[in-house]
């Protein structure tokens, strides 16, 4: 759940990203930490069933500056027999230009399991993959590094980049992203601006959208969600909703530190 959910939260028209100074307009920084509270829907009642957090670190790869990326979800033991979730994400970005470099993941989804590293070499335009999962045996692949291609970890925090005043409610922006060893096709729709209640007597002005989700272990096909994100130069993720195939969930931020 938390990775279609979370990783599918921003991504953009590639477009845009590869037209855009990352070093001048980038609204994270190195030890940026974001945590949310996970709730299921069933029936008539709502249930505190998990957490994911994400992060932001820095290094060296291949001799170059690099950000690291780190995300991990996890449902509370007592809501497992719903869909019990472990995951795992980290990527590896280059600074300048900002692009994917290295991508793994390490998941459970229910029944379903996924391990997945996935290297980007631009020179020779190639992604190479290791694949281990719950539907086929594990396998090495060489695919095409099609330009604007981003891990999904990655596409959320160059999204995050975006100048939304260049948008117009309505706008669809369509993006391929790596997901399973193969290019999805998906549709962010820009619908506006939306303020939302953060405590009693409280809101903040946010950015609206809606995605649609690639149908799998936790969405149906057509599902789409709705996220907000603040309208300021942060673009802090705030609130996710979607249908699943059992029930529905929401995301509501619970701490954050470290932003710019």
């Amino acid at each position: 759940m938390t990775r279609t959910l979370f990783l599918l939260l921003f991504v953009s028209f590639t477009k845009v990203l590869f037209s855009q100074n990352f070093m001048e307009q980038i609204v994270f920084k190195s030890g940026e930490k974001i945590s949310y509270n996970i709730m299921y829907n069933l029936g008539f009642l709502w249930v505190n069933a998990g957490r994911v957090e994400f992060s932001v670190d820095s290094s060296q790869l291949n001799n170059k500056p690099a950000y690291i990326f780190k995300s991990s979800g996890v449902s509370y033991s007592e809501y497992d027999w719903v869909l019990k979730v472990r995951e795992v994400f980290m990527s590896y970005a280059e600074c300048e230009p900002f692009k994917s470099i290295k991508y793994a993941r390490k998941s459970i989804e229910g029944s379903y399991h996924a391990n997945e590293t996935y290297l980007f070499d631009y020179l020779n335009k190639r992604i190479y993959s290791e694949i281990d999962n719950s539907n086929t045996k594990p396998f090495k692949d060489t695919l095409e590094l099609k330009p604007g291609t981003w891990d999904m970890l990655t596409a959320i925090y160059a999204c995050r980049n975006l100048d939304f005043s260049k948008y117009s409610p309505g706008d669809i922006i369509p993006l391929n992203v790596l997901l399973d060893n193969k290019y999805e096709p998906i549709n962010i729709k820009y619908t506006g601006s939306e303020y939302y209640k953060i405590s009693k007597g409280k809101k903040i002005k946010c950015i609206k959208f809606t995605a649609t989700l690639v149908a799998g272990t936790v969405f149906k096909p057509g599902d789409s969600m709705t996220i907000l994100v603040t309208d300021d130069k942060v673009h802090l993720p705030v609130y996710i909703e979607a249908d699943i195939l059992v029930g529905s969930v929401k995301a509501f931020i619970n701490s954050f530190s470290g932003l710019k």
